[in-house]
């Protein structure tokens, strides 16, 4: 003798499967664990933004400062005498980046090295495309009066002293890609779109930008993940002051609006087909380890086809902390021997 299968509200249906009312409650327990989640987040995120609030801008510890089409652009000076090289930097860097090789450059050659817009102590204008920075270099060599420097561009900054190159040739006397192809990272040449902007100005995006930027503690593995095996830039009791030196920048709500207008924009970079049409004297510098991090050294060298290329042993991206003098001791080599295409 059979009865019908029937299951109480919460028990199980034919088959073993969970009745629908059980199936909705459980739903429901979810929704309202993921709602208080995302309260509690919220609400902590905004406490943390509101109790750890940046100045609005910093002061620059040294360095000068110049105008350039109305905008104040900060730089350093290193030297007295010899060919001039004005360097410039990276994603996320500014001068710091350049304060342990400039020394050794120096001793045959004034040195520049400038904070681009929206980088370092250079005033923060809301514009940082490529334009704009290219201009701020050829805007201080000319406000300067630095006769035909050599540029050299790190990472994302070779785009930069390409684009220079491209704007004023009659000006710059050769440049010098170290550890940057110049190109788009994959899936970055195209404009990202508006959700990226919306995304930047998130509270926890904030909350996040702040944690790793305030203190030492989330930098100093990464500083020693892109300098590579041996780092003799980061030994020693000035390493930390160094790392301290060199995020200080970041840490304004100029900086922070900085990130989240160039998030929302392509990143800085140039086509294959300007960067084989740079004309003046070409040259390479890349850290033996670095793989990717600001490009490709074959891509580099394809576009740069037959410039000199100089490596540096045991150094990663930041191949000018890595080993500052053997960093220099690579450019004065290269100055020897730049090539024109």
């Amino acid at each position: 003798m059979s009865t019908a299968a029937s299951a109480p509200d919460g028990g199980a249906s034919p088959g073993g499967r969970p009745a629908p009312g059980r199936g909705r409650r459980l739903v429901r327990r979810v929704a309202h664990v993921v709602v208080k989640l995302f309260l509690v987040v919220t609400i902590a995120s905004l406490t943390f933004n509101a109790l750890v609030r940046p100045p609005q801008t910093l002061q620059a510890p040294d360095g000068r400062d110049v105008v350039v089409d109305g905008a104040r652009v900060h730089y350093r000076v290193w030297g007295s005498h010899g060919t001039p090289i004005v360097l410039v930097h990276g994603f996320a860097e500014s001068t710091v980046a350049w304060s342990l090789t400039a020394p050794e450059l120096a001793k045959n050659h004034v040195v520049y090295a400038i904070d681009l817009p929206g980088a370092g102590y250079s005033q923060y204008t809301g514009h940082y495309s490529i334009e704009d920075q290219a201009r701020a270099v050829t805007g201080v060599i000319e406000a300067l009066h630095i006769e035909r420097p050599v540029l050299v561009g790190h990472s994302l900054g070779a785009a930069v002293v390409g684009r220079a190159a491209l704007d004023a040739p009659g000006a710059i006397g050769g440049v010098i890609f170290a550890d940057g192809d110049a190109m788009a990272f994959e899936g970055r040449s195209a404009d990202p779109g508006a959700w990226t902007g919306v995304v930047s100005r998130l509270p926890y995006v904030t909350t996040l930008y702040r944690l790793g930027t305030q203190t030492n503690v989330f930098a100093r593995p990464i500083f020693d993940d892109q300098c590579g095996s041996t780092c003799r830039g980061l030994q020693g009791p000035d390493a930390d002051r160094l790392i301290d030196a060199w995020m200080r920048p970041l840490r304004s709500r100029d900086a922070e609006d900085a990130m989240r207008v160039m998030a929302a924009h392509a990143m800085t970079h140039l086509s294959p087909e300007q960067v084989r049409a740079i004309r003046v004297p070409r040259g390479i510098v890349w850290g033996a380890e670095d793989a990717m991090s600001g490009g490709s050294l074959q891509v580099a060298q394809q576009n740069f086809a037959g410039a000199p290329t100089a490596t540096i042993p045991q150094a990663g991206h930041l191949s000018m902390v890595a080993d500052p003098a053997g960093f220099a001791a690579a450019i004065e080599t290269l100055l020897t021997r730049l090539r024109t295409p």
